[in-house]
C-alpha cells in the first residue's frame, strides 16, 4: 500500500482567512459602539456648513441639573433677528426678538432626549438636549 505525504499547502491560507475575519468582526463592533457618534459629529458639521443668516450658535441643557422638564435656548445672533424656536418631542415653541446673546426656556418638553429647532432670519440651527435623568 502506498503512503501519501502529508500536504500542509492550504493551511496557512485558512489561517490568514480566520485572522481576517476576526479583524473583519472587531472593526464591525468598534462601528456599532462608535457608529451613533460619529454620525453626530457629522450631522452637527453639516448643520454648521449649511447654516446660513444671522443664527451663529444654539444649545440646549435642561433645568435643574438635567432633573427638569423644561429645556433653556441659549441662541447667538449676528444681527438683532425675530426667532422661533421648537421642541421636537412637544411641539412647544416661543417667538422672541435677540440681539447678541440670548437665552428663553421652553416648558414641558417631556422626559426623552430631543431637540431644539430655532429658525429666523432665513436661517435654522438645532441642538441636542438629553433625556431626563
Amino acid at each position: 500500500m502506498k503512503k501519501f505525504p502529508l500536504r500542509e499547502e492550504g493551511q496557512g491560507l485558512v489561517e490568514y482567512a480566520l485572522i481576517l475575519v476576526l479583524i473583519a468582526l472587531v472593526v464591525m463592533g468598534i462601528l456599532l459602539m462608535l457608529g451613533p457618534v460619529v454620525g453626530n459629529v457629522f450631522s452637527n458639521v453639516v448643520v454648521a456648513l449649511a447654516a446660513s443668516g444671522p443664527i451663529t450658535s444654539v444649545s440646549a441643557e435642561r433645568t435643574g441639573s438635567g432633573h427638569g422638564n423644561d429645556v433653556v435656548v441659549t441662541v447667538t445672533v449676528s444681527t438683532s433677528t425675530t426667532l422661533t424656536a421648537t421642541d421636537s418631542q412637544s411641539g412647544h415653541s416661543t417667538n422672541f426678538t435677540c440681539s447678541g446673546t440670548c437665552q428663553r426656556t421652553i416648558t414641558g418638553v417631556g422626559d426623552a432626549a430631543g431637540t431644539i429647532t430655532v429658525t429666523g432670519g432665513g436661517g435654522t440651527a438645532t441642538a441636542g438636549y438629553p433625556a431626563k435623568l
